[in-house]
């Protein structure tokens, strides 16, 4: 079918070529001719292109498309994968292929498994140092809200290197113009189609009188004409969702597999691919699919099961989809545990946790109604495992569900030390649901089945998960002691796993005792971690690296490993902490007053489900917005308090509790602070959390309260030695404190000292209540407007960009000098070019404070 209305797609596809290192996102519904578009470029491109499909599996094989590339490709790449190397040296050897000057296509990444995603992630933002074109198609209609290709389309949108090729149904025109040969009424035609490419060749494939009203209908048409084993062999390669080999139709059926193949090809029904056949269309393999019988189709995944069974090195993942299309439960049992092995070894964890749940679907209400054929401690090791499996991608309620079920086959066995284990585990599931209290009661129910007598791999379980709630909740001295006697059990049974995560606790708790501890303590954990080859302990450690120094508001160290942490995660695709360095990492800019920084931060990264990342996500957002005055910022606190108290940690409640105060301050409801803060501050004293204890107890003085000392600024503030809390917040890097604490000064010099300082941060509320302080004392000393109130509307963000446009900085240098991304950076230029009413950035830079906008 010729290919219309494409040239300037195939125009865009040449300029990437030509100019190096690029990504190509090709787009556009099912049938819009991505394929075929590619298909006509690649025709073009000396040397060839190497081809990788995504698969239409259930549950998609782990790096399905980069294995078709190494076919192909050869050298490095096929030795890593062949090797079954870890996934960075794969990722690595991919990028070999991409420096070589290559052209590499990537097809039906809607289907991506969740390694594939992180290839494409790791790839797509590193084409730019190389010669070659990465090419990837993608269905866009098929993109939901929570779709996992979004992300990694969100990623490479701010890339230079990025190029986007959105492809659009043909004109009436095209379709005319098709149909003229074949006689049919062109406005039918394009009235049935709605212009889909596909849809238009599948119709025009089946001339007469009466066009098809759907394609199914047309795809059927075609069928029709195939012969008897023509048709046994299409209905084999239905089933089939990715390439079928042509080795598995030697003797199909009893006829020549070979010539009713080569039917099917010369019908358009199926096109060759390397030492396969596949259909044209996924659309049409779907058509077909749906005509058989089920039990003929059962039977056909049947003897598909039978001949990759038979075949050595076949993917465990093919294997396990058509056991369970054939409803072999003892197969699925096999395959699909082993396939989730494979995945989590390549990072696919999603697909890990999704070939368990696929296991226990036969384990737990088998389809076929056979015996599962498993033994009670064989359930209950495979509940366990999915229920791992699912903690890791965020999947808290069915990790506490499957750990459940199998507790409660522990128990039937008699196994009680294999009991206290999963309970101590499962407490760390309980508590990133936010679900504290029956978090604590799960430990301690394991701590009462274990004789503290008999070291063993429970006890170390118990005791390692044991202290690191109590560090969770900020009981320092009984994390430190647990977490010791953790460290010695799980070095006993030689345990790594459990080695890193109390060193984890113990070195997170020291903050808050002996500082001087906490570094060199999770930097073992993180050696530990590294050198068992687990990059979630590790990426956890640099997280409490970060959050925990900066938690005491040691800045400097806590900003460096939380950016550690981000870019650690980030190449690995572990959302979890990469989420929490985040949000954390927000937190701590919050505090240095860079508010703009700290926002663009946050609302820019989605902060996931688990709910100590949201709690600081809102938190840290919530303040910045009533420091600025601004709307919605005591309704994210408000969120941020319901979240935070079912988990009862002090970690969460005290920044919440503190801003809910400093809200209620900034619009002069001071009697409502005891109320709000309380509690919580009997918490921290309790506690003797220095930090927290200072801040709320710092609040509760403005409303007219007494509370106990202490050490930190606030406590200085407190006792009205404003100068000190000044300079301490100095020392620190807190310019909104040091500002506030100058504030606390009978001299209204100091005043407008002060009232400066907060203007410049943009402190709108604050910066009031000092000038009304002012003009008491006789001084009429506004706050300047043109601060919170730029003539052209400019926020100060925007300030911040059109500053370093006069600078003559190009957008990704600005990018880098702020810290954001291009494409932010893309936005605010938008947006400073249109409020300020001129038509480029060179006209801005010119542009002067206290001009009108221009009119246009």
């Amino acid at each position: 079918m010729e290919l219309l209305e494409r040239e300037d797609a195939l125009a865009v596809l040449a300029e990437c070529r030509r100019e190096h290192g690029r990504v190509a996102l090709v787009s556009g519904e099912a049938g819009i001719g991505k394929t075929a578009l590619v298909t006509a470029f690649a025709a073009q491109v000396d040397g060839g292109v190497l081809w990788g499909g995504c698969d239409a599996l259930r549950t998609p094989r782990p790096l399905g498309p980069l294995r078709d590339i190494a076919r192909a490709a050869g050298g490095e790449l096929a030795r890593a994968m062949a090797a079954e190397s870890v996934r960075y040296d794969r990722y690595g050897a991919f990028l070999d292929v991409l420096a070589a000057g290559r052209t590499v296509v990537i097809e039906d990444a809607h289907w991506a498994d969740e390694a594939t995603l992180d290839l494409l992630a790791f790839a797509g933002r590193r084409v730019g140092g190389t010669a070659g074109l990465l090419i990837i198609t993608y269905r866009d209609d098929e993109l939901g809200s929570h779709h996992p290709l979004l992300g990694v389309l969100g990623r490479l949108a701010g890339e230079r290197s990025t190029r986007r090729i959105p492809l659009r149904p043909l004109s009436a025109a095209a379709v005319a113009h098709l149909a003229e040969p074949y006689g049919m009424d062109p406005r039918e035609v394009h009235a049935r189609t709605a212009g889909n490419p596909f849809f238009v060749t599948e119709v025009l494939g089946e001339p007469g009188p009466v066009v098809p009203v759907t394609v199914r209908d047309a795809v059927l048409a075609r069928a029709a004409r195939l012969d008897a084993d023509a048709r046994a062999v299409l209905d084999a390669v239905a089933v089939i969702p990715d390439h079928a080999e042509l080795s598995l139709f030697d003797g199909f059926g009893g006829g020549d597999a070979r010539t009713a193949i080569d039917a099917c090809v010369r019908a358009g029904m199926l096109v060759g691919e390397g030492t396969g056949v596949r259909f044209r269309h996924e659309l049409a393999r779907l058509s077909i699919e749906q005509t058989i019988a089920p039990a003929r189709r059962g039977t056909l995944h049947a003897v598909v099961l039978a001949w990759l069974a038979a075949r050595p090195g076949s993917d465990p993942a093919r294997l396990a989809y058509h056991a369970e299309e054939a409803g072999n439960g003892p197969a699925v049992l096999v395959h699909a545990p082993a396939a989730a092995e494979r995945a989590a070894a390549a990072g696919a964890h999603r697909q890990a946790a999704d070939h368990y749940t696929q296991a226990l679907r036969f384990v737990l209400d088998p389809p076929s109604g056979q015996s599962a054929g498993l033994s009670l401690r064989e359930r209950a090791e495979l509940l366990e495992r999915h229920a791992d499996a699912c903690a890791r991608v965020d999947r808290d309620t069915a990790a506490i569900e499957s750990s459940g079920v199998a507790l409660e086959l522990w128990q039937r066995i008699g196994d009680t030390d294999r009991q206290a284990a999963l309970l101590a585990r499962r407490s760390h599931y309980l508590w990133i649901s936010g679900r504290t209290h029956a978090a604590n009661d799960s430990v301690r129910t394991a701590l009462a089945m274990i004789d503290p007598d008999r070291p063993g791999p429970a006890l170390a379980a118990a005791s390692t998960w044991s202290a690191a709630l109590l560090m969770l909740a900020r009981d320092i001295p009984g994390a430190i002691e647990v977490g010791t006697q953790a460290i010695a059990l799980a070095e006993q049974v030689g345990d790594t796993t459990l080695l890193a995560r109390a060193l984890n606790t113990v070195g997170s708790a020291q903050w808050f005792a002996d500082p001087e501890q906490a570094e060199p303590a999770l930097l073992r954990s993180l050696e530990v971690a590294r050198r068992a080859g687990d990059d979630a302990a590790a990426g956890g450690a640099m997280a409490n690296l970060g959050a925990g120094a900066g938690e005491i508001r040691h800045y400097d160290l806590a900003e460096c490993w939380l950016r550690e942490c981000i870019a650690w995660c980030e190449q690995r695709g572990l959302d979890r902490d990469h989420r929490y360095a985040t949000a954390w990492l927000g937190r701590v800019l919050f505090e240095r007053g860079r508010w703009t920084q700290a926002a663009d931060l946050l609302t820019a990264s989605p902060p996931g489900r688990m709910a100590g990342s949201r709690i600081v996500t809102l938190t840290v957002l919530g303040r910045i917005r009533v420091r600025r005055g601004e709307p919605d910022g005591a309704a994210a606190l408000e969120e941020a308090w319901e979240l935070a108290v079912p988990t009862m940690d002090l970690q969460r409640l005290w920044p919440v509790a503190a801003g809910r105060a400093e809200a209620a301050y900034l619009i002069g409801r001071t009697a409502d602070i005891p109320a709000l803060v309380a509690e919580t501050y009997g918490h921290a004293v309790r506690l003797g959390h220095r930090w927290a204890a200072g801040e709320l107890g710092y609040w509760l003085h403005h409303a007219g309260m007494d509370t106990a000392g202490g050490d930190s600024p606030y406590a200085l503030e407190t006792t009205g030695d404003w100068r000190g809390a000044e300079r301490a917040w100095e020392q620190l890097g807190c310019p909104y404190e040091a500002a506030v604490a100058r504030a606390a000064s009978p001299d209204a010099a100091d005043l407008v000292s002060a009232l400066d300082r907060l203007q410049r941060l943009g402190a709108r509320p604050m910066a009031e209540l000092i000038a009304q302080r002012l003009r008491a004392l006789g001084v009429d000393r506004r706050p300047r407007r043109a601060t919170f109130a730029h003539p052209a509307g400019l926020t100060s963000r925007e300030l911040d960009v059109l500053a370093l446009l006069r600078e003559g900085l190009r957008n990704a240098d600005i990018a880098a000098r702020l810290h954001i991304a291009d494409k932010t950076v893309d936005h605010h230029v938008s947006a400073i070019l249109a409020k300020l009413g001129v038509r480029n950035r060179q006209e801005a830079a010119r542009w002067k404070d206290g001009e009108a906008p221009r009119q246009s």
